[in-house]
């Protein structure tokens, strides 16, 4: 609990220009700035890597006092300013540059000429600002409990020889950096040879686009030589021995580990930037879809210092480009920074920030947010209003105590693992044009040692590019069509937004579920008594699973995303027991439409009714008919003829039409290893049920003091006491009750073991 209430940090800052101290001039300060309310950092959640979302769009406390406009040239690559003092004619004068960016790229698109009719604003004047840091928090004071224990969870410091590593400047430019050019941006990714798989999908998708020039930063040799042999520029960076003495291959996103190897990327950031070059970074587990050159270097964004993505997934009010999503983290696993001398001094900073904090959650990320909103934040753009949130016309915002101008990377086309893979924007708003890029974070099922859930949903996808070719090629298959694992509901396929769609939701959520484990559970046997791996049929979920209370089953800041969505595996199973123990092969759903799947696979299909009439009356399909109640041994005698077939497809697995293996043993045996890889646990919390049982615990007057834990504010009881005492799973039946004791709902029912399941007939 203390390692998520900590990612709350960078959330607590200072994002609406709050009164408590001075800000001087255009200095950096040390201080980390906190004023959103307990209330509002608690009730956020969180990403995998360190990311938390807000329930409000909280807007900007715009400052209003005299702010000067400015005419923007470019000359020799340096920001030349004629000041204008005159305040009415503010909005009349646009930024007067149609030159490109100073920066060099490699794509000929990049210097493409747009227009520039919006007006560059002055960084505001000397105004006083909250100062909340950690001191204020520790001890006796009077902030809540879990905000005090979040600040006081300590880490040991850098040693004094690891600390002199970092401070080191290099001495000319490296060999591995020499086919970069002064001042050309610079794709690049960072890993250890735990994540060497996602490495070299991102350096895949690079050369699918022919993104050029790109780098990999090793962090230990391992990495490096593989890099080498690939012969992927890369080099060892410097201060990766604070990375050494690691207890695990994997570097998971709250251990030590990670906060360590946040002070090599700063370290790294800040040597690119002394030399001349301007990286785009971005994180091992980031796909590119576009070059992203064109957007960087031509409108508002090529006045930016730095250009950051987002955490927030409400994508209605980025689209608005209003500021209502800037209370939201920044994430650094996509951003881009120009060596300015003002980017330069910021990434001092967050360097130092990271290496000399010993506070555990002080990981590149959280010192990034509290750096930048330190001082609040402040428009830098004044943009047309008819163009506002429009390519070339997104807001740029001075941050940093006004020290350097940041633009904020629209969350549909640098997507967040929510926006692309939960509420698929790009398939529902297809006038926002195809992502740039998508960064797996809001994702569960990775395992200490390997980041299935990253993997499962890119292969989902289409954007897992390095399977080996025998994934596509070998194998035999078993299927499930669609339609015999999805429930078949009355009235619309889509769930509203009415009051009470929530119920329907998770009514829906629940039903559906229910069949598609047991057909799933089903799959899994014959697939493993006919010798074939498992084609998943494609997974709809009626609701969001997410950290957070929901809104019409969707999380907060989602309210209006499509549903049902497509199931990423990493929301509905244990995924990381589905490797190993299982004893299964599967592929991913969608797998058969994948065009790296040879056709002579994909038309090669025997189809399997499960009772009733063979309706199907092309001669070209070939159909083998079962009663329900068969066993593995009387369906490997139907299709023995078939037994070369590339793909057997099933019309319907569903609850008691399999009866096992015939063999109690077998049957136990199975059961065993399939419970776990089915077993799911999760909380789903209505806001709507919520307010109908009173709004206990939620820190108003009357309503008793505010608990940041989910399932305890809605229910009382901490999470683990109601999990151990449930009766029931994967049924609605507390949120319909009166009154509403707790108002959230549990998942998910594991099916009758093969032992326990009544087997069916053509009869019943």
């Amino acid at each position: 609990a203390i390692a998520l209430m900590a990612l709350a940090c960078a959330l607590a800052l200072t994002a609406t220009g709050a009164r408590g101290r001075r800000r001087q001039g255009w200095g950096l300060s040390s201080s980390m700035s906190m004023s959103m309310s307990a209330r509002d950092a608690a009730d956020s959640s969180y990403d995998d890597d360190g990311g938390a979302m807000g329930d409000d769009a909280l807007g900007l406390d715009y400052v209003h006092e005299s702010l000067v406009a400015r005419r923007v040239t470019r000359e020799g690559g340096v920001l030349a300013e004629e000041r204008e003092d005159d305040d009415d004619e503010r909005h009349s004068r646009v930024a007067s540059s149609s030159s490109s960016s100073s920066l060099s790229s490699s794509s000929s698109s990049s210097n493409t000429s747009w227009s520039e009719d919006f007006t560059m604003l002055d960084p505001p004047p000397a105004l006083v600002v909250s100062n909340m840091n950690g001191d204020d928090v520790h001890g006796s004071s009077t902030h809540p409990k879990w905000m005090r224990e979040m600040w006081s969870a300590q880490t040991q410091a850098l040693s004094a020889s690891a600390r002199l590593e970092l401070e080191t400047k290099l001495q000319g430019v490296p060999d591995a950096l020499k086919h970069v050019k002064t001042g050309e941006q610079l794709f690049v990714t960072f890993g250890t040879a735990s994540v060497k798989d996602f490495v070299f999908n991102w350096v895949e998708s690079t050369k699918k686009l022919k993104l050029e020039p790109i780098f990999v930063g090793a962090l230990d040799e391992e990495m490096f030589q593989l890099c080498r042999s690939r012969n992927i520029p890369s080099m060892l960076l410097t201060g990766r021995s604070v990375l050494d003495a690691r207890n695990t291959q994997f570097i998971a996103h709250g251990s030590e580990s990670f906060k360590k190897m946040g002070t090599v990327k700063t370290k790294f950031v800040e040597d690119l930037l002394d030399m001349g070059v301007a990286p785009i970074l971005s994180d091992a587990d980031v796909v590119w879809m576009r070059d992203p050159r064109p957007v960087f270097n031509n409108g508002t964004y090529k006045y930016a210092d730095i250009l950051i993505s987002t955490d927030c997934i409400d994508t209605e009010a980025d689209r608005n480009d209003t500021g209502a999503c800037n209370h939201v983290n920044f994430n650094t696993g996509i951003f881009h920074i120009r060596p300015t001398e003002r980017a330069k001094a910021f990434v001092a900073a967050w360097k130092n920030l990271v290496t000399t904090s010993t506070i555990a959650w002080m990981r590149d990320q959280p010192a990034f947010n509290i750096l930048t909103r330190d001082g609040g934040i402040h428009p830098a753009v004044d943009v047309p209003k008819h163009a506002r949130g429009l390519a070339g016309y997104r807001s740029l915002v001075y941050v940093a105590n006004a020290t350097i101008r940041m633009g904020v990377l629209p969350n549909y086309q640098f997507s967040n693992g929510h926006t692309y893979f939960v509420q698929e924007h790009q398939k529902y708003h297809v006038e926002d044009g195809d992502p740039y890029a998508v960064h797996t974070t809001y994702q569960y099922g990775d395992s200490s040692s390997y980041a299935y859930g990253k993997r499962e949903r890119l292969r989902q996808h289409g954007l897992w590019y390095v399977d080996p070719a025998s994934y596509w090629n070998d194998g035999k298959f078993l299927t499930v069509s669609a339609e015999g694992s999805q429930v078949q509901f009355d009235g619309d396929s889509a769930v509203g937004t009415d009051p009470d769609a929530y119920i329907t939701a998770i009514t829906r959520h629940f039903e559906e579920d229910k069949l598609r484990r047991v057909t799933i559970r089903n799959a899994l046997a014959l697939a493993k008594a006919l010798g074939r791996a498992l084609i998943l049929p494609e997974a709809r979920c009626y609701c969001d699973k997410i950290w957070n209370t929901l809104r019409g089953c969707r999380a907060l800041g989602a309210e209006t995303a499509h549903l049902p969505y497509a199931c990423p595996m990493d929301h509905i199973y244990n995924l990381p027991a589905w490797f190993g123990a299982l004893g299964v092969e599967f592929r991913h759903d969608g797998f058969l439409k994948d065009e790296r799947v040879p056709e002579t696979i994909r038309s090669d299909v025997v189809r399997v009714r499960v009772g009733g009439a063979d309706n199907d009356d092309n001669p070209a399909h070939r159909t083998v008919n079962l009663e329900p109640g068969f066993d593995a041994k009387t369906a490997a005698d139907a299709l023995s003829a078939y037994a070369d077939a590339a793909v057997i497809e099933f019309d319907r697995l569903d609850d008691g039409v399999f009866c096992g293996f015939g063999d109690p043993e077998a049957d136990a045996d199975f059961d065993s290893r399939a419970s776990r890889a089915l077993a799911s646990e999760q909380y789903f919390c209505f806001e709507e049920a919520y307010i109908k049982q009173g709004k206990p615990n939620n820190g108003e007057p009357g309503h008793g003091e505010y608990q940041p834990q989910v399932v305890e504010r809605h229910c009382g009881q901490p999470e683990s006491s109601m999990s151990a005492t449930l009766m029931t799973r994967g049924e609605v039946s507390h949120i319909t009750r009166e009154p509403i004791a707790c108002s959230c709902e549990w998942a998910y029912a594991s099916p009758r073991t093969l032992a326990q399941t009544t087997c069916r007939s053509s009869n019943n």
